[in-house]
């Protein structure tokens, strides 16, 4: 029985990878819609985000203790794992973890909106940069890539502000900025996986922002 799965049959940060992308986004719907739509509490939330990072931790810890298992994990978890993620933690402890900061650390609307952006904006640079990126800012991030998560960003906050009821002028400012924040946030070089260090670099940047506009942060 092979114990070592081929690495070869893995996507590669440079590919594509439309069904990583997929579930990245299908992670904050799950997130999100029985917090928004359902009106789960944050207490809730956080209960259940700590349970699923224990057992996905858990599965994670077995995957580099024992290469057996791991071989029988990167089967299934084929479509969404890179290359690289073979002989290390994949991105999904830390995306439940940011989450779960998110819901501990920041008021509402900033929660949402961080993991919005982990969610859209993360995969939409690494999408516009596999196809159409060309001018490098840093390895593996393009000026593309960037001005694509951007827009995606800014899509999202504008959306989810009106949905809120905010209107005028601070709906556009609002979406500037969140654009800023999310492309910011996925573009610094930090030495942290971009799963959790997007909803966290996001969200202090929304906060400044809402301090600075005097708007609650509820």
């Amino acid at each position: 029985m092979r114990h070592t799965p081929d690495p070869s049959r893995l996507k590669k940060r440079s590919d594509l990878h439309l069904a990583r992308k997929l579930f990245h986004v299908s992670g904050a719907a799950v997130l999100l819609i029985p917090y928004l739509v359902l009106g789960f509490s944050r207490e809730t939330m956080a209960g259940m985000l700590g349970a699923i990072l224990t057992f996905v931790m858990a599965m994670e810890y077995a995957r580099m203790r024992w290469p057996a298992f791991n071989a029988v994990t990167a089967r299934i978890m084929g479509p969404i794992l890179r290359d690289t993620e073979l002989d290390r933690w994949s991105g999904i402890p830390f995306y439940m973890a940011s989450c779960l900061f998110a819901f501990l650390v920041f008021p509402h609307h900033i929660a949402v909106l961080s993991i919005l952006y982990l969610a859209f904006g993360d995969p939409s640079s690494s999408f516009f940069g596999v196809l159409y990126g060309k001018n490098r800012l840093f390895p593996n991030k393009s000026l593309q890539g960037t001005v694509g998560g951007f827009l995606v960003c800014a899509l999202a906050t504008w959306i989810y502000f009106r949905l809120a009821g905010l209107s005028g002028e601070k709906i556009l400012v609002f979406a500037i900025i969140g654009g800023f924040a999310g492309s910011v946030a996925e573009l610094l070089p930090l030495h942290i996986d971009d799963n959790f260090s997007i909803p966290v670099v996001s969200g202090a940047i929304m906060a400044l922002a809402f301090w600075a506009a005097d708007l609650p942060l509820v």
